[in-house]
């Protein structure tokens, strides 16, 4: 018998043992699915999204895993290379971009954004670039304004990036130097860009990220509303909606994404967000220098789950060390990616319901629970040395809210406006 014969037996013993899902539903032959990974990613669809994809790209080769469903109706499984809408971390693309400006010299992290976008903001001759990029600017995020109540209804609706700045004006500041999420910062840093390049946003992204990190399903819409491609259909709970009724997650695929556009609006899939990693800390996209300035953090509330947020990088803290890439929520779709130091290792994880109850922390639990069971080999516990949740996102009681999380595992939730939400409080 040959090895290669030897090896195919070996995966059809597993899958007729129920260990290994055949390849259509689950992990490729060739790689060993990572234990518990698909563990977790049951209890993302059990604490209560339609369905998720997950995939890992390491030395070892490829492993893509989903679980439930890419349409409600339908019941059809998720497609194993579905595109989807990132969210936020559109915010390390344009990071990365912004760096590359300032390798050229023709930018300077210190330099204050009225420089260069003068009459945009108020007090623009006081705010850094590096403080838009590490959210300690004191700006508003425009999307706590009233008119982003209801994606349904702004999700029509086309926004030039000026309107989302005077949104975000009419909104209390945050002190200024402190952490305080804010989209209203990424907005201004992709006017820079295009100040600075005399070109689109989108171009730019295709030139000096997708282009050489080989993100081919990769783009930034501006006001189309859909998806190009293979995709589940995105879904949102309603304010005051009951998840326990049936239908009450409504359906939210199509959606003007004017509204998000330099912080949160690309639309991609997970492997291009792996191989944007794998690019950007293989030391491809930017400098040694400028990415480890990139991840010197600034703490944030979400410690220790999610500890530090850097220039468009924010940390997972897992059982075996802080992670670094991005989460994303977005009307329709919740991301997690993340990469080891060298970005030798990545996972990304797509959910494709954003959800706005506290129940939903169980959902982000296992989500984390999945990333380190893949990075650390075990469950997930809190760095700080609180007890694991159980696989099914159980374990110690967590309430999320929009501020200040109570219990020892703080989550943040961004589907309700936490400090790492990219949509409407709602």
């Amino acid at each position: 018998m040959s090895p290669m014969s030897g090896k195919r037996m070996a995966a059809a013993v597993l899958v007729a043992a129920g260990l290994l899902s055949p390849a259509p539903a689950g992990a490729q032959e060739r790689y060993e699915e990572p234990a518990g990974v698909r563990q977790a990613l049951d209890a993302i669809v059990a604490a209560g999204a339609p369905g998720v994809l997950a995939r890992i790209d390491d030395d070892r080769g490829t492993w893509i895993g989903t679980s439930g469903t890419a349409d409600l109706d339908t019941r059809e499984p998720v497609p194993r290379q579905a595109r989807f809408r990132v969210a936020s971390v559109t915010k390390s693309m344009v990071a990365a971009t912004v760096l590359q400006l300032i390798q050229e010299g023709r930018l300077s992290l210190d330099e204050p954004i009225g420089k260069r976008l003068p009459g945009r903001i108020d007090d623009g001759d006081q705010i850094t670039v590096r403080e838009l990029l590490n959210h300690t600017g004191g700006l508003a995020t425009y999307d706590r304004a009233a008119e982003f109540a209801d994606p349904e209804q702004y999700g029509k609706r086309s926004y030039t990036p000026q309107r989302l700045i005077d949104e975000a004006e009419r909104l209390p500041r945050p002190e200024r130097g402190r952490f305080a999420y804010s989209n209203t910062g990424y907005i201004l840093l992709g006017l820079l860009v295009e100040e600075v390049t005399g070109h689109g946003l989108s171009t730019e992204l295709d030139r000096r990220i997708f282009g050489p990190a080989g993100m081919t399903r990769s783009y930034l819409p501006e006001t189309w509303d859909g998806i190009r491609g293979p995709h589940a259909t995105g879904y949102h709970l309603p304010t005051g909606a009951d998840p326990g009724l049936p239908g009450s997650l409504r359906p939210i695929t199509r959606l003007n994404p004017s509204f998000a556009w330099a912080a949160y609006g690309v639309v991609s899939d997970a492997r291009d967000l792996n191989r944007f990693y794998q690019a950007l800390f293989g030391g491809r996209l930017v400098s040694r220098t400028s990415l480890a300035q990139m991840r010197t953090g600034v703490t944030t509330p979400q410690a220790p789950v999610f500890p530090r947020y850097g220039l468009g990088l924010e940390s997972v803290g897992l059982t075996c060390g802080e992670m670094w890439g991005a989460t994303g929520s977005i009307p329709g779709y919740q991301t997690f990616s993340f990469a080891d130091a060298a970005g030798e290792r990545r996972m990304t994880l797509s959910v494709n319901v954003q959800r706005n109850d506290p129940a939903v922390a169980r959902m982000l639990l296992a989500a984390v629970d999945a990333l380190n069971r893949y990075f650390c080999g075990e469950p997930y516990g809190s760095p700080g040395g609180a007890s694991k949740p159980s696989p099914a996102g159980g374990g110690r009681v967590v309430r999320a809210t929009s501020r200040e999380p109570a219990g020892t595992i703080p989550v943040p939730l961004p589907a309700v406006g936490g400090e790492f939400n990219d949509s409407p409080a709602t």
